[in-house]
């Protein structure tokens, strides 16, 4: 039987981690085995503690930060034959990770859109940030995308060797890898909360995101 791999990243997520969790075992992703895979990147609060009294679960401790680096270790561990990336905060629905599977397919990697179907929520700099990263890389790259910096990107396992350990920055050259490996990335629409706030645990800058304009261009002159 074939299954699936969530893999869910989480640094300081003590207000978060446990609902998350509790909704991501409620899915229903028949007929896939579904495994649930958290790795913690150095706490310093609860969220290793809590973790360690949930059930049904693995848990990983990865002491280099960034969460590229946490997902690097969950993508190691990971067994399943499909694997998904979800974050520890309540931002996205793990509900939306079947709309994802009704893409899935050999060398297809499916990206749930915040900007397809409804409003998208967010304040207006950091989504002007990611239409801009968007729009470059369509450019850059050829593709037809409309939210390339989303949580959720489901892909074959095969696909995990392309991912490279490092901050926020590494989904994106996850995302150029993909292309240039053969990888048809498709995106589907997702639900969306309303972002937290950094007071909230909110982890992500707008420095990461002018970073990350120089990370594709040096991506699309980069071989490898």
């Amino acid at each position: 039987m074939k299954s699936i791999s969530i893999v869910i990243p989480a640094y300081n997520e003590e207000r978060t981690i446990a609902q998350i969790i509790e909704k991501v075992k409620e899915v229903n992703l028949a007929p896939l085995e579904k495994e649930i895979i958290v790795v913690d990147n150095g706490s310093n609060d609860k969220t290793l503690e809590i973790l360690k009294n949930i059930s049904s679960i693995k848990v990983f401790v990865e002491r280099e930060k960034g969460k590229g680096f946490a997902l690097r270790r969950g993508f190691r561990e990971a067994t399943g034959d499909l694997l998904v990336i979800q974050d520890a905060d309540l931002e996205y629905n793990p509900s939306d990770i079947k709309k994802l599977l009704e893409k899935s397919g050999e060398r297809i990697a499916i990206y749930g859109s915040r900007n397809i179907g409804p409003e998208r929520k967010g304040g207006l700099l950091a989504r002007l940030g990611v239409w801009f990263l968007t729009k470059e890389f369509n450019f850059l790259f050829g593709t037809d995308l409309t939210d390339l910096w989303t949580c959720y990107k489901l892909f074959p396992k095969e696909a995990k060797e392309l991912f490279k350990g490092g901050g926020f920055e590494s989904e994106l050259s996850f995302s150029t890898k993909l292309v240039k490996n053969g990888y048809q990335i498709v995106d589907v629409p997702i639900s969306y909360n309303f972002p937290r706030t950094k007071a909230e645990g909110k982890k992500i800058r707008y420095r990461d995101g002018i970073w990350g304009i120089f990370i594709l261009l040096k991506e699309k002159f980069t071989t490898n």
